[in-house]
């Protein structure tokens, strides 16, 4: 879980906010000049920089991927002054995603950890370039403004595994097809931007093609389908790879640069991988703990935790009852808060919230019964005002009469404090670049993968390695652990 927005307010519409942004664009109204766009990308920049970890603080690492930005910026297709004033950063967040507003784009260590090759990472960053070059940043964002308070809502009365996925569902559908032509333009430009700049244009089609194969494995892990196609902001993966590839053949695939994998791996051997366990906190059972601002929950039996960069989620496969955890900085009372920004901000009224304590400390509860696209649900909202005005919140969602709310209230009184000593925190696990030895598979090297399943087929996405490709001694792979 990331760093707490300024108020409450913006913690929920954030919700939403942080679904579009995902390979999206974020701006003001239609019909922006440039200079509110830049002003606008100025504006909102810190917001997406605190939202998604903070910038990666890895000078070698940062300076590379710099080079690969600057390479693309002084390419013959981006002349224009917009272009050339163009900030890269590269976020501390494990997630794997590329973001652009009007002046800036961003790439996560997620992504840098799942590509093969420079080549690839002029891809994602040529695609982000595409979108400001196309003004898809200035043209995007009213709409995503205008979607994004009542997705909120969406995102909480929801029964799906992904809520801070699901928060964004209903802007989807507004920005549909207006995203999809988006995407669409964006990998074309991209493309023709990465051959101007000596680049092997077939990069940008490998990486989306590892992207939707890591996608698929991530999401049959969490037992949830694939979104259909037209409920997506982003094209599925399997068109965006052939688009991509067909253009990068009339481009002259095979012909650039940026292939070279062993300087890739070099670049990014060492890299943190996944969450940063003091930072932004680690699970261990249905235990949810935070080193970084000392503080931890334990979930009801049977619910699996799941921690993003906005929040930390859970569910229950059994009963389809979910909690999103998350914080919020407010002088508001706990009270004040569940009758007033939290009921407004969910369009559910659950007023009058009642007194409790948590830890020692004033906290409140408010709960209703709402209608949902899934039937009706019942909904509890817990607020601790934990110290100052940080408040911590804890929102609850279980079909109707499924789960006792005690269930709920007794997570909520496990909230307590803990010290990094009491936490133990697990090591951080890196990327580590190791040579194949002449008698290894990739199955034996992936018993050295850091997860606790699917170890053989993480290894083969995250090395572009087909279903039965063998590997080659001497060559270099990635691992995680």
């Amino acid at each position: 879980m990331g760093i707490f927005t300024s108020t409450f307010r913006k913690v929920v519409a954030g919700l939403a906010a942080a679904a579009l942004v995902a390979c999206a664009s974020t701006g003001g109204p239609l019909g922006l000049s440039d200079e509110q766009g830049l002003a606008l990308g100025e504006q909102e920049h810190p917001k997406i920089v605190a939202a998604f970890g903070g910038e990666l603080n890895d000078p070698q690492l940062t300076a590379y991927v710099q080079r690969i930005h600057n390479k693309l910026i002084a390419s013959s297709t981006a002349p224009s002054p917009e272009l050339q004033n163009i900030k890269l950063t590269v976020l501390d967040s494990p997630v794997v995603n590329a973001m652009a507003l009007p002046g800036h784009v961003y790439v996560t260590r997620g992504l840098l950890a799942l590509a093969n090759s420079e080549a690839e990472v002029a891809g994602v960053i040529g695609h982000e370039i595409g979108h400001i070059h196309e003004r898809h940043t200035a043209e995007r964002v009213s709409r995503g403004n205008l979607a994004g308070i009542g997705a909120a809502a969406v995102a909480i009365l929801t029964g799906e595994q992904d809520m801070a996925q699901l928060a964004g569902q209903a802007a989807q559908l507004y920005l549909m097809k207006f995203s999809r032509s988006q995407e669409y333009e964006a990998d074309l430009v991209g493309v023709r931007i990465m051959a101007d700049a000596g680049y092997d244009p077939i990069g940008q089609s490998e990486f989306l093609d590892t992207l939707g194969k890591w996608s698929a494995l991530e999401s049959q892990i969490a037992g949830a389908e694939r979104p259909p196609e037209f409920l997506s902001t982003h094209p599925n993966t399997p068109e965006r790879v052939r688009r991509a590839a067909a253009e990068a053949q009339v481009l002259g695939a095979g012909s650039g640069e940026g292939r070279n994998r062993d300087i890739y791996l070099a670049n990014i051997d060492g890299l943190l991988y996944g969450d940063d366990p003091v930072k932004q906190g680690f699970i261990r059972g249905r235990d949810f703990i935070h080193p970084g601002i000392g503080i931890a929950f334990t979930v009801p039996q049977g619910f699996e935790l799941q921690n993003s960069s906005t929040a930390v989620l859970a569910r229950s496969s059994q009963t389809g009852a979910q909690m999103q955890f998350t914080g919020a900085n407010s002088a508001e009372s706990p009270q004040a808060i569940i009758d007033g920004a939290l009921s407004e901000s969910l369009g559910v009224d659950l007023r009058p919230a009642r007194s409790m304590t948590v830890s020692g400390r004033p906290a409140a509860v408010g709960a209703a019964r709402a209608n949902t696209q899934s039937g009706p649900a019942d909904v509890a909202a817990y607020v601790v005002k934990w110290q100052g005005n940080t408040n911590y919140i804890f929102l609850w969602v279980a079909p109707a009469g499924s789960t006792s709310q005690s269930t709920f209230t007794g997570s909520v009184r496990s909230l307590r404090e803990v010290s990094l000593q009491t936490a133990n925190p697990p090591p951080a696990q890196r990327i580590d670049v190791v040579t194949v030895q002449r008698n290894d598979t990739a199955s034996s090297l992936a018993r050295y993968m850091a997860f606790d399943q699917y170890k053989e087929e993480r290894f083969r996405i995250m090395n572009a390695l087909d279903a039965n490709e063998a590997v080659r001694a001497g060559e270099r792979v990635k691992l995680v652990r």
